[in-house]
This record gives C-alpha cells, structure tokens and sequence, in this order.
C-alpha cells in the first residue's frame, strides 16, 4: 500500500509539474498583454493649477488614480495637512468656501480633468474615458487661492487601452 501511495504522489507531482509547463497560446498572450494596465507615477503640487499628467486618454479606455504618498494644504497658516480625500467636513466647513472648484468635494480632494471632464478622485476611482484627451491633476483650491497652499501628493495612474473606440 505505501509504495501505491509513494507512486501515485509521483504521478501527480509529474501531472502538475506537466500542466505548468504548457505553454500559452499566442492568442491567450495578447489578451493577457491587452488587458494588462500602464502604470505611471506622478507628483502633484498643491501651489499650481491644473498639471499635464502626460497621459493621453482614449475615448473607451479604463484608468485610475490611486494616492501613494505625501500631504498638501490649502491653507498652510491655519490647517493642517491632509492625504488625497481632502478635508473632513467639519474641517471643510471651516475653510472660506470661495475657493472650490468642485463645490460638493470638500477642499483638498484630488480632482481629475479631461477635456471638459471634471471628476474627484479623492485617494482611489477607476473611470471610463467617455472622450480622448490628456489627464489633468490638481487639487481642490482655485487658481486665485493656491498662494498660501503647501505639499504635494504622490499618484499612480493605470490605464488599460479600450480594444475598439466606438
């Protein structure tokens, strides 16, 4: 019985070791490698307006933002600072509001832009590019309000190409 059991791991070791090695398709490859995303890093300052991410979005194509690192400000004198979500509303509703690009995300939030597009993206969103253009960052804080400002976070784009842009 010990030498059944001994021959039959043998056999299923082998049948294992097998099965890995079986190389792929060419056809299962590229859409293993079509569906897998581009990675950019980028660091966005909270003392300048919109920043060219240098990533080009196709209408169709799936991409995210997703925070790493680092803390910004949108008022160095008098608040603390804060990761890409923003402010807590009891902070928020502290803040002088004539400054809000996006006036329903509370100030500090990460905003993305393409074209006429404007989205939060907070610390993480995955979207769907619904036209083409390049990827814009900045933080919630108008232009006329980015003086006392301090900081900058850290960000991953992905992007994973549409196959068809219907």
């Amino acid at each position: 019985m010990r030498g059944f059991i001994a021959r039959s791991a043998a056999t299923a070791a082998a049948a294992v070791t097998a099965l890995a090695l079986v190389p792929v398709s060419a056809a299962e490859a590229t859409t293993a490698t079509s569906q897998s995303a581009r990675s950019y890093r980028f660091v966005v300052s909270a003392t300048s307006g919109w920043q060219d991410t240098g990533t080009y979005l196709r209408r169709g194509d799936r991409y995210s933002v997703e925070y790493l690192r680092g803390t910004w400000t949108v008022d160095s004198a008098r608040f603390d600072r804060v990761d890409a979500d923003g402010y807590d509303w009891d902070t928020d509703a502290r803040i002088y509001q004539g400054c809000k690009i996006l006036k329903n995300e509370a100030y500090g939030t990460l905003l993305a832009k393409r074209g006429r597009s404007l989205t939060a993206m907070g610390s993480y969103r995955k979207l769907r590019a619904k036209g083409s253009g390049t990827l814009r960052l900045r933080i919630n804080d108008a232009d006329g309000c980015l003086g006392d400002n301090a900081g900058q976070v850290t960000v991953v784009i992905r992007v994973w190409r549409a196959r068809s842009y219907d």
